[in-house]
């Protein structure tokens, strides 16, 4: 089994660090969410080419990439552990694009965007969860939020286990709880 850790928007693989010290070193993906959606899944399949048995760790975007490389690769996954994934895209992202108009990013995570229009499409092939963090409120946005996305927007699969822990969009990657919930779903994958 090959853990493949992918972070999220404007972050780096170090964001893992607590992670990967409780669990197995793997695979850490790093991309620049300058570079576009398309750009990066095409590098991140490339460099996930000639990898087996891909359990996936990935932190909100990090997520959606994941999705897409599982539904154009899914011989070579096993599963999917997701972290505060906004499957239903990033709401503000679509009223944002407008104000930063040369953000890439507010371009490829809204619910409008070729990556969250494509995701919505995916069936999902494998054992999927994605950890719904419900704690934090962002005053940018009406609904219940984690302080970055809705929590909406991270239920928007509904063909996968959702599991909800009080924790923020951040502290989700240094929580024991989350910890312990990877290593349990981890754990399933080495049977």
């Amino acid at each position: 089994m090959n853990l493949v850790y992918i972070h999220g928007a404007s972050a780096t693989s170090d964001s893992f660090n607590y992670i990967r010290s409780k669990l197995v070193k793997g695979i850490d993906i790093n991309y620049d969410s300058r570079n576009g959606f398309e750009n990066n899944l095409t590098e991140i399949q490339t460099q996930l080419a000639d990898v087996d048995n891909i359990v996936f760790v990935a932190h909100s975007l990090g997520g959606i990439y994941a999705l897409h490389i599982a539904n154009a690769i899914p011989k070579q996954v096993l599963g999917a552990v997701t972290l505060s994934t906004p499957y239903g895209g990033a709401e503000v992202a679509d009223y944002a694009k407008f104000f930063l108009p040369f953000s890439r990013l507010m371009r490829d995570i809204g619910p409008s965007s070729w990556a969250m229009k494509q995701a919505d499409k995916i069936k999902i092939q494998h054992p999927w969860t994605n950890i719904v963090t419900v704690k934090g409120q962002s005053p940018f946005m009406m609904a219940h939020n984690d302080g970055v996305v809705t929590v909406d927007s991270q239920k928007h699969h509904e063909d996968m286990e959702l599991v909800e822990v009080d924790c923020n969009h951040y502290e989700v990657v240094l929580s024991d709880v989350v910890v312990k919930l990877i290593k349990e779903r981890v754990n399933k994958f080495r049977k």
